[in-house]
């Protein structure tokens, strides 16, 4: 079966779970290296790559919306067939930002509704990556 999710008080889980959220976003947010992340948090670079994927701040309105970034190349019809795959699995885009490609690469970064989804996140982004040209996708936030 795909991901399940539990909310838990993060009072009752490691500290370095927390520690990873604060690398997470000395990476994505302010532009720090992981090196450097890991450095400041006091984590070590396994612990944060084997929990940066799995480990989210939520909200009241918890997984209804994902944030995804990708890498692709500059290709005809890649972003057309990402598009269909969200559609197709009950997702709903909101809104999508590019890139200008650079040495052939591109970068978008898309906010898709899940609340109606018939796969679950990971299964999406799998489906994803076997789409030709498509060289990354992660989820780099859920709302």
């Amino acid at each position: 079966m795909g991901a399940e999710y539990l909310i838990i008080d993060k009072s009752i889980l490691p500290e370095y779970f927390e520690l990873v959220l604060k690398a997470k976003s000395l990476v994505e947010d302010e532009n720090k290296s992981v090196s450097f992340a890991c450095k400041e948090t006091g984590i070590s670079r396994s612990t944060f790559y084997k929990y940066k994927d799995k480990i989210f701040k939520t909200s009241q309105t918890y997984g209804k919306k994902i944030i995804l970034t990708m890498k692709l190349s500059d290709a005809a019809g890649v972003l057309s067939n990402i598009m269909q795959d969200i559609y197709a699995y009950g997702g709903n885009i909101i809104t999508i930002n590019s890139t200008q490609p650079i040495n052939s690469v591109a970068f978008i970064t898309i906010v898709i509704d899940v609340s109606n989804l018939i796969i679950d996140t990971q299964q999406l982004i799998k489906e994803f990556k076997t789409i030709s040209h498509v060289k990354s996708a992660n989820i780099v936030a859920v709302e």
